[in-house]
């Protein structure tokens, strides 16, 4: 595939011959944050000693490149340029990050070398992919966001690995081709056809609802249940608090399975931040189902908002439109509690370092739980809590003020009679319970975005502004005065005060009705539970 020293010159987008030099650009895509930006990779062949330079703001990955892709053009039969070969990754400043360079650059190299000639006629094209030393193409993290970058900039060929072609079936209007070798991605860039993705319908169907959720095995714990079924409807933050083994972890692990399914939109969104990550599994095509995350309680700042030395998403944007859950919320350190409270306001996480500034999506359903005492039977009646006044308090303070002020649902369990976990009755009707239950969520769903007529910004009542808040949920004056003697009384901040009101909404869509009444009200008060700080029983 040796070009002659006439066609030389002519690839590429040479003005003209260079005399003794020989110069190539390649497009490709880098990643900040999930975002996707094209890149140029340029190459030159000089006289002078064999060396090989890379410049652009390359990281410690893009500086050792230069032995993978040397190596991999020799074991694909290719012969690496004599001279001084110099690789520039334009735009120069802007920091570049990974091994997804290597495929363009070997390319850039032999097309600069006369080794690969791609034909004028064909249309403009980009390649990315991770090259091993003997040639093979690895897979590299946030294909979709790379591939959206490309087209927003016109390209409509791309060359990649051969396991991204499942991510480039959601991108309209381009024509993604998968490679294993440098050699296979030779023919390619040469204008040889291969298996090709392109322009393929973007819809998933989504997966079959379970016959059985966890909902159905939980027995007793109705006003959990109630609690669960609430903060799906409207997406508010719940706090379930009890002794242990009760079966916290149990309804908070069962919540995705009664929240209805991503749409397309949504689907598209997930799986962006899934590939920047390489948690997508390359045989399932897009995220269908709503995510939920599970992290330790010893989980550090940077694993829950994001960030490193290479920004990476953190368990908040991983649980972006689904569920973020926190158990044995008193065992993990203040100082990344309080590290929540700015995503669950404004649902986007801002990192901002010397180097580089991004941007992550974090709109999470946030439930945590954990043990009202060190011994966990505070609640528990007949006197079984073995700690004392300043235990409860040092145990319940590692929550702070503000953020418990964010939950919008506490919810206290007792343990369950064992002669209740064998009703007979409720074993007959356990399937019925999970349909029921799902059934009802997607209904409010269905019949806040026909009160709000669809208004994306009011999607959910968590996220309802504070502005004339009364005439957007539809309360009458006598709802609402009651919720303002109560918050009075309780002495809840403004923010509680308008989470009652939020929560009153919700429990009215659950009932398909336009007006919010006091019962209403009455309800959402009650899961405005204060923290048992002494053994009075107070909640």
């Amino acid at each position: 595939m040796t070009a002659s020293k006439s066609l030389r010159f002519a690839i590429g987008d040479n003005d003209g011959p260079m005399r003794s030099l020989a110069y190539y650009r390649v497009v490709s895509g880098a990643l900040t944050g999930l975002d996707g930006i094209p890149v140029e990779i340029e190459v030159t062949v000089m006289p002078g000693l064999p060396n090989f330079e890379i410049t652009g703001r390359g990281d410690s990955a893009i500086r050792e490149s230069r032995d993978r892709v040397r190596a991999a053009i020799l074991h694909s039969g290719f012969e690496f340029p004599k001279g001084r070969v110099v690789a520039s990754y334009a735009p120069a400043s802007l920091p570049k990050q990974g091994s997804a360079f290597d495929l363009p650059l070997a390319l850039a190299v032999l097309a600069a070398s006369s080794q690969v000639v791609r034909p004028q006629n064909l249309p403009s094209s980009a390649c990315f992919g991770e090259l091993a030393l003997n040639g093979r193409v690895k897979p590299v993290s946030g294909v979709l966001g790379r591939l959206l970058a490309l087209r927003e900039q016109g390209i409509r060929h791309v060359i990649g690995p051969r396991d991204g072609i499942i991510e480039a079936r959601a991108v309209n209007s381009l024509t993604y081709e998968g490679v294993d070798t440098l050699k296979e991605a030779v023919r390619r860039f040469a204008g040889v056809k291969g298996q090709q993705c392109s322009e393929s319908d973007t819809e998933v169907s989504p997966k079959a609802a379970p016959l059985f959720t966890l909902i159905d095995m939980i027995k007793g714990q109705e006003e959990g249940i109630r609690a669960c079924l609430i903060a799906a409807a409207g997406w508010h933050p719940l706090l379930i608090m009890g002794a242990p083994g009760c079966g916290k972890t149990m309804l908070a692990s069962s919540l995705p399975q009664i929240l209805p399914p991503l749409t397309d939109e949504e689907s598209l969104e997930v799986s962006r931040i899934y590939s920047a990550a390489r948690l997508m599994e390359t045989s399932c095509g897009l995220i269908v189902d709503r995510p939920f995350r599970h992290p330790h309680h010893s989980v550090t700042t940077a694993a829950l908002i994001g960030g490193g030395v290479t920004p990476q998403p953190g368990e908040c944007t991983l649980a972006h439109r689904g569920v973020l859950f926190l158990d044995e919320l008193t065992g993990v350190s203040p100082r990344v509690l309080d590290a929540l409270r700015e995503p669950m306001e404004s649902r986007t996480i801002h990192l901002a370092r010397a180097d580089w500034a991004v941007d992550y999506p974090a709109d999470f359903l946030l439930v945590a739980a954990c043990n009202p005492c060190r011994c966990g039977y505070l609640l528990e009646p007949n006197g079984l809590c073995r700690c004392d006044d300043a235990m409860v308090r040092r145990h319940l303070t590692r929550i702070s003020g503000p953020l418990m002020d964010r939950f919008d649902l506490t919810v206290m369990l007792t343990r369950v009679e064992t002669g209740n976990l064998f009703d007979t009755k409720e074993i007959a009707n356990k399937i019925k319970k999970g349909e029921r239950i799902r059934t009802q969520v997607k209904a409010a769903w269905e019949f806040r975005n026909n009160r709000t007529k669809n208004d994306s910004s009011l999607l959910r009542n968590r996220h309802m502004p504070a502005s004339d808040l009364a005439q957007a949920l539809q309360i009458d004056r006598d709802a609402l005065r009651l919720a303002s003697t109560l918050a009075d009384t309780s002495l809840l901040s403004v923010r509680s005060f308008y989470s009652i009101l939020r929560v009153a909404r919700t429990i009215a869509d659950l009932d398909q009705r336009d007006l919010v009444k006091n019962t209403d009200i009455a309800e959402a008060h009650h899961y405005r539970g204060q923290l048992p700080f002494a053994r009075t029983g107070e909640i």
